[in-house]
């Protein structure tokens, strides 16, 4: 599949998509990010800065990103359905390869089984370019030994984080949730080679296996 870089990004995606909403008012718990979309193009996202974990936000930062979530879901959902999204839960392991999902419906469902989700929102997209990653055995404490375990050829992609909007008494608030499942648009397969045994085989991963080892 091929980058988008290689698209007209105006016959992609709608120019007008590309700019966020504008805020009325001071919001000093979000800033507004650029998520790189091609070596030219980007898009803006409102996202939470980072604050402790149970910080209360404004009913205007709220309503900010709720009505913001149509302009951002149009624009990845394109994205997902152009080179699919490689969704993983917690208790994945040792995942290799699998296929995308293409639908952002069928997204949406994954999102709200294994992410714990009522009402998923889109409050975080990291993008990762083009790397090559070595590979350390955890278990064995090898990392910073030469050779790696094994070396890693990891495509740029880009990673989707969501939270779930909880309806209070007061309102809508965040649930600020700390569920662990990964949601990944990739532009290729990424790929391993064993530095021992020469073996070349696809290893997908989740955002957070180097958290959790």
């Amino acid at each position: 599949m091929p980058p988008l870089l290689h698209l007209c990004m105006s016959e992609f995606i709608n120019p007008k998509r590309l700019r966020a909403l504008r805020a009325k008012q001071a919001t000093p718990n979000l800033k507004l990010a650029n998520i790189p979309l091609s070596h030219k193009e980007s898009f803006e996202l409102w996202m939470p800065k980072w604050i402790p974990k149970g910080r209360v936000f404004s009913k205007l930062e709220i309503e900010l990103l709720r009505r913001d979530q149509p302009r951002v879901t149009k624009i990845l959902s394109k994205m997902v359905w152009l080179m699919g999204a490689v969704c993983i839960c917690e208790d994945d392991w040792d995942v290799g390869d699998r296929p995308p999902i293409y639908d952002w419906d069928d997204l949406i469902e994954f999102v709200q089984r294994e992410g714990n989700c009522v009402n998923p929102i889109v409050t975080k997209v990291i993008f990762s370019p083009h790397a090559i990653i070595p590979i350390y055995d955890s278990e064995r404490k090898q990392e910073g030994r030469i050779p790696p375990q094994a070396w890693e050829i990891a495509p740029s992609h880009w990673s989707i984080i969501f939270d779930d909007l909880i309806p209070t008494r007061q309102g809508l608030r965040l649930k600020q949730s700390a569920d662990w499942i990964s949601v990944d648009i990739w532009t290729g397969k990424p790929m391993r080679r064993e530095v021992g045994s020469g073996k070349l085989y696809v290893e997908y991963h989740d955002l957070y296996a180097s958290r959790r080892n």
